[in-house]
């Protein structure tokens, strides 16, 4: 026998020995009878075998025998032919091979992620007319809808939705009119109905609203993690964040809607409560550590007033050193003047301004507060160095969640949400509402009745420059209130409305108002480099002058 055929043998019985532990460990489960090999115990015990992952569909399972073990290119065939069909602008063969190919893949969540996503913002973008994007941003969202059944323990299909329901319905450049037939549209929501009933988004007078079911599509995934017990696929900030956030943005969009009223403040009250309620959650931080973001925001509050009681022990300490530290620092000489100015002489935003350069030097050496402590005396003493421990461990709070603070903007939307639920902005936004209106239809100045006999005038509707005037000087009471909205988009909105109201001005002849209830925003805006092309203080003060001179 040669050596040849000696070698044979042996792999034939390698082979064959090597077959008895492969049949232990993947043999077949069958009901009732044998519960399987090794493989087949550990899917059933980690629950993932299809049943337990997703939809059975026989169509489905159809597909994968039909590939005959070649699945894998029959993927990359349907792939290739998905980017062909969308290159020849074939979306009806899109459509099908799209289809087929989520019937091979179905429990590959970006699959569904991937395709829907080019239906509803590739290939809709492809139509000139908004109404034909309206239908495929549909299709879109369908074909993401039909993937939640084969993947139905996974928030990151639900997750989906809702960003895709809130982004192309509330945001994209057709917003107004995709929002519009949104809430005529019936048989959308009708096949919708079996996973989010209509009366879960149509709550109030203002109809069917996207905002809200996107709500309920990241409903779902909070319900998927927190009832039951499913794998969270992001970190518990922004996991957590998305569901509130949807009820800020219906404010946002209604506002520019409607006319501010009673039933709108309820919407920004219950956009408040619910992000309050994110940031009254433990959750965890960057570091894995549980925190709650309202706790972050109390400290900071709480901060202020360490200090100033720490500088109540030690009066006039941290001015002196403040004065030391500036020296180092690359102030203007405006910025240094401002600092020098007795604080009684200061107009409120210089003082703010003061305060805020105050808060940078101060920051720039974080043993400041302990230094202002070692420089109390007698009964003090033991009380100041007390406190600066005190603000050292809350700064060290400050610094871990930071990073988390800022990526979801937490205390500006606290503070924007709070802000558009008083009265006072109410009030403020109903009288710019009413400014737009007469803009629009010209109507600048105020309309009076004359008593002839009396010389006596009295209003009979007021224009769009008073009443701007009016929006404005109440829009300076909520800027003051919450400062923090002062760098912001709300900021950048009310500057809009300023250089419209600029323009009606110079239609009618009229000069910037001496008492521009705005005038320090305007300022606070050109110092931070805003391109408004407003007139500032200083530049209104040379205007004046020359005036004067002539």
């Amino acid at each position: 026998m040669n050596s040849s055929l000696v070698r044979k043998i042996i792999y034939m019985v390698i082979a064959a020995v090597l077959l008895i532990p492969l049949a232990m460990i993947s043999r077949p489960e069958v009901s009732g009878q044998d519960e399987g090999g090794i493989l087949s115990r550990m899917r059933r015990q980690k629950k993932l075998t299809q049943a337990e992952l997703t939809k059975i569909d026989p169509a489905s399972e159809t597909m994968k025998l039909a590939s005959l073990g070649l699945r894998g290119v029959a993927i990359n065939m349907l792939w290739m032919q998905s980017i062909e069909h969308k290159k020849e602008e074939d979306y009806d063969k899109l459509a099908s091979t799209l289809k087929a190919l989520a019937k091979i893949q179905p429990n590959f969540v970006k699959v569904w992620e991937y395709q829907a996503h080019n239906l509803a913002y590739n290939v809709s973008m492809e139509f000139d007319d908004y109404e034909y994007r309206y239908q495929w941003v549909k299709k879109g969202l369908g074909f993401l809808k039909n993937g939640v059944q084969y993947n139905v323990k996974d928030h990151r299909m639900t997750d989906a939705l809702g960003f895709m329901t809130g982004n192309k319905f509330g945001k994209s450049d057709e917003k107004k009119s995709f929002r519009r037939m949104f809430q005529k549209d019936n048989e959308f929501h009708e096949s919708l109905s079996d996973m989010v009933p209509l009366e879960s988004y149509d709550v109030d007078i203002f109809g069917p609203d996207s905002w809200l079911l996107a709500y309920q599509w990241y409903d779902f995934s909070n319900q998927l993690v927190d009832d039951q017990g499913q794998q969270k696929y992001k970190n518990d900030v922004m996991f957590y964040m998305f569901r509130p956030a949807q009820l800020r943005n219906r404010g946002l969009s209604l506002q520019n809607e409607n006319r501010t009223d009673d039933a709108l403040q309820e919407v920004w009250q219950y956009a408040d409560s619910a992000w309050k309620g994110y940031g009254n959650r433990e959750i965890l931080n960057a570091y894995g550590k549980p925190f709650r973001m309202e706790e972050s925001h109390q400290r900071r509050g709480e901060l202020v007033e360490l200090r100033l009681e720490l500088d109540r022990l030690v009066p006039g300490v941290r001015d002196e050193m403040v004065a030391e530290m500036r020296r180092d620092l690359p102030l203007t000489l405006e910025q240094k003047v401002l600092l020098d100015m007795p604080a009684d002489q200061r107009t409120d935003e210089q003082e703010r301004e003061a305060n805020n350069l105050k808060q940078r030097i101060q920051d720039s050496d974080e043993s400041i507060d302990m230094r202002v402590a070692s420089k109390a005396v007698g009964d003090n003493k033991m009380a100041a160095v007390r406190i600066s421990d005190k603000i050292f461990e809350l700064i060290q709070f400050d610094k871990i969640e930071a990073k988390d603070n800022h990526n979801v903007n937490y205390d500006f939307w606290r503070s924007r949400n709070e802000a558009e639920a008083k009265d006072l902005t109410i009030s403020a936004r109903q009288a710019l509402y009413d400014a737009r209106k007469m803009r629009r239809a010209s109507i600048y100045d105020d309309e009076f009745d004359v008593d002839y006999v009396t010389k006596k005038r009295t209003s009979t509707q007021k224009g769009a420059i008073s009443l701007y005037l009016d929006a404005f000087r109440q829009w300076s009471e909520v800027f003051r209130l919450y400062p923090n909205l002062q760098d912001s988009p709300l900021s950048d909105e009310i500057a809009t409305e300023m250089q419209q109201f600029q323009i009606m001005l110079n239609f009618s002849n009229d000069p910037w108002p001496d008492d521009f209830p705005l005038q320090w925003l305007i300022d606070v805006r050109d110092k931070n480099g805003e391109p408004d092309n407003l007139p500032t203080s200083e530049v209104l003060e040379e205007i004046r002058s020359g005036r004067e001179g002539t």
